[in-house]
């Protein structure tokens, strides 16, 4: 199937998005589907408040496609789309990027996975470093990982995204370290340190399909110990520059570097 962007007005795909996961691959269009899920009706209803007849577009983060589709019933269990056409992949593709993050005061972490989620991160490891100010105990895990994924879920449809980023249960960094992924870039940003990179020169070593992984400590750093520990399984130390940024700051920084450098080489290809 050959998407139809061309022939759909680009107001079509400014409508209100959400995920859902559909039955069976949309080789055929237009297709009409149904869904049981009260939880799925429930949220349309009442979360983002569609009504029968309205057009909307549905994302399968599974397939990592989105879809033009007219709501033609909506009930307390179930709902029928007649689904019209898909969207054209996206443009540019990032790497697999996993965010290694270090777990800071509520208000700033929600920031940290909207602001991750609407950049491409696929993954993110909030991890439990020595200088961390939260501390959570396994009692706190399950309510805390659903509020962080309603968050995601909710960044991931503002920003027309074709996937829910994963988030890992939290970590120490020893324990983070003896599974991280061997193939992939990793980067430990740093502060202070002789031996650091800038960004943008380890960034120029990635190569074409490899996965990257992004490690940005606490507001106090990491400890000597904690980088021992990420240089010892390959994390390479990198610089976003002389000035001391907030965790939050310095994990978008580097991020958006991140989609800079794609896109770039994306474009240079091209041409």
């Amino acid at each position: 199937m050959s998407p139809v962007d061309s022939t759909a007005a680009l107001q079509d795909w400014q409508r209100k998005r959400f995920f859902v996961a559909l039955p069976n691959a949309l080789d055929n269009l237009p297709a009409e589907i149904r869904i049981e899920s009260r939880d799925l009706c429930h949220y349309l209803g009442t979360v983002v408040r569609v009504r029968k007849g309205e057009r909307v577009v549905i994302a399968d983060d599974q397939r990592e496609r989105a879809y033009l589709a007219e709501i033609l019933e909506l009930g307390k269990s179930d709902v029928v789309f007649c689904v019209e056409c898909e969207q054209a992949p996206p443009t540019h593709r990032l790497p697999d990027v996993t965010l290694a993050v270090a777990l800071i005061k509520e208000q700033r972490w929600d920031s940290v996975l909207q602001k991750a989620t609407e950049l491409g991160v696929r993954t993110i490891q909030p991890l439990m470093a020595e200088h961390s100010v939260v501390r959570l105990t396994a009692a706190d895990m399950p309510r805390k990982l659903e509020r962080w994924q309603s968050v995601l879920r909710s960044a991931a449809e503002q920003s027309e995204g074709l996937f829910i980023p994963e988030i890992l249960p939290p970590l120490t960094v020893e324990n983070y370290c003896a599974q991280s992924q061997p193939e992939a870039l990793r980067i430990l940003l740093l502060e202070r340190k002789a031996n650091r990179k800038p960004l943008k020169a380890v960034l120029s070593t990635l190569k074409p399909g490899q996965p990257l992984v992004m490690a940005v400590g606490p507001e106090g750093g990491w400890t000597d110990a904690e980088i021992a520990a990420f240089e010892q399984v390959g994390f390479v130390s990198a610089s976003l520059g002389d000035r001391i940024l907030r965790s939050e700051t310095a994990a978008m920084a580097a991020l958006s570097a991140v989609v800079y450098e794609v896109c770039d080489a994306d474009e240079a290809g091209e041409g």
